[in-house]
């Protein structure tokens, strides 16, 4: 616990000390729940309410002042000085459904705050998630003393998870990053069909960027006896859009379905409510995403999907939904989303678009769209090389129903080195380095 607080403490101050002020906090209103529910239902419903509204608030503070008031309070000011602690989201989210599960029963309050500040604190999963339950860490914590240092089997996962999601990270996300800041930077330079390649480019970047962190997290995680939820099962695999929030951060697709989707009602009162329910939801995830209008569109763009999936469902219409017409229509859905997602503003969005469709061929040539991103042929083979193989794997793993690095630690010992050794040549040769290379983490943003 202190380890992951000096951890948290030295990527941010300001991440350190709210991390420790809303765990205590956290912590207190789960016993204040737990006592007042033997009292009175409706005070342990209403501390639960204040505590749950006083964190919605700091995220919105912290998320939504700088991005629209900061401008007009001038430099110097108070506004200017707010910045959202590192993965404060995702450890806002996890304070509010221990709460909510004390107060719904589902989880007895701890009476050790150690506990709750490691719940939330724990370093591995800090930055960018998985967004973690009580129940399942708490259970991880009271078995860490059957864990034994030399267990070979613990360690090959740790060292497979790990080593395939430094290659995700690394290798492929990194290398996308460099162009994907180009075309989108420069949009009005490029032609339509690189524009395309560019949305293409950002759909697998920020996969192979979340993912790979993912993977990366639960391979540390395992070096401690603690297993970490999977947040990732081949997403692009996916039918239709609604299986696709099955696979895409699972952590917070099932937060928001616990939390929000059937609290308001879920499917339980009629297809129009439904429909509501699920715009509700998918508004709520682009706000909590990012403070900007293309967030939110982003968000909405994955309701209408979902709301169109529900129809095409009730209606009987399964071949556009389904299959690898379905798989298709899927990813093209979510690589048009992501266009918002990745886009400064709501504006750069629109005009990302707009240059898709009006900037065909004979606008500019090939070979200075190539000249204008930097980009030669043999980096360009590299990346589409790379695409390929993401995807060759994640379909191996989806038919497998499995992931990469658990189907690796379970290989025979020959496959196993083989595949070592190939993971970490293309890590080692085909990896982005330097001083000058930005690695950070995309949802480090969130």
């Amino acid at each position: 616990m202190i380890a992951s607080i000096l951890y948290i403490y030295s990527l941010n101050r300001l991440a350190g000390i709210a991390v420790l002020v809303v765990s205590v906090l956290t912590w207190a209103a789960g016993q204040l729940v737990s006592i007042w529910q033997k009292k009175s239902e409706k005070a342990a419903a209403g501390i639960m309410s204040v505590a749950v509204s006083m964190f919605i608030l700091s995220l919105l503070i912290f998320k939504y002042v700088p991005a629209y008031f900061s401008d007009a309070a001038g430099e110097d000011t108070f506004l200017t000085q707010i910045l959202m602690p590192i993965g404060y989201s995702f450890y806002v989210f996890q304070a509010i459904s221990y709460i909510v599960d004390v107060k719904r029963k589902t989880i007895v309050a701890s009476n050790n705050m150690a506990d709750v500040v490691l719940y939330l604190a724990w370093f591995p999963k800090f930055v960018s998630g998985p967004i973690e339950r009580w129940e399942g860490f708490s259970s991880k914590i009271k078995e860490l003393g059957k864990v034994k240092l030399l267990d070979k089997e613990r360690w090959k996962r740790v060292l497979y998870y790990t080593l395939y999601g430094a290659f995700m990270k690394v290798a492929i996300a990194d290398r996308l990053g460099i162009y994907v800041d180009k075309l989108f930077d420069g949009a009005q330079l490029l032609g339509s069909s690189w524009l395309f390649v560019g949305a293409l480019f950002y759909t697998i970047q920020i996969y192979c960027d979340f993912a790979g962190y993912s993977y990366f997290a639960i391979g540390i995680s395992k070096a401690f006896g603690i297993d970490l939820v999977t947040n990732f099962d081949m997403p692009y695999c996916s039918q239709n859009i609604t299986e696709f929030w099955r696979r895409w951060h699972m952590s917070l697709s099932s937060w928001l379905r616990d939390y929000v989707y059937i609290p308001l009602g879920g499917n339980r009162k009629g297809p129009a409510r439904k429909i509501i329910n699920t715009m509700i939801v998918f508004l709520i995830c682009g706000m909590w995403h990012g403070a900007g209008k293309n967030f939110i569109v982003w968000g909405l763009l994955h309701g209408v999907f979902s709301a169109i999936d529900s129809i095409c469902r009730d209606k009987g219409f399964k071949t556009l939904r389904t299959g690898v017409l379905g798989n298709v229509i899927t990813f093209l859905e979510a690589s048009f989303a992501w266009i918002f997602f990745r886009a400064s503003s709501l504006s750069s969005g629109v005009n990302y678009v707009k240059c898709m469709f009006t900037h065909f061929a004979g606008y500019i040539s090939f070979a200075e769209n190539m000249e204008n991103m930097n980009l030669v042929m043999i980096e360009l083979g590299v990346i589409i090389v790379s695409i390929i193989l993401i995807g060759i794997l994640d379909r191996v793993a989806y038919y497998s129903k499995s992931n990469i690095p658990e189907m690796i630690a379970s290989a025979p010992q020959g496959r196993r080195y083989i595949a070592f050794y190939f993971l970490l040549m293309l890590l080692v040769i085909f990896g982005i380095y330097g001083p000058d290379i930005s690695t950070r983490l995309i949802y480090m943003e969130f």
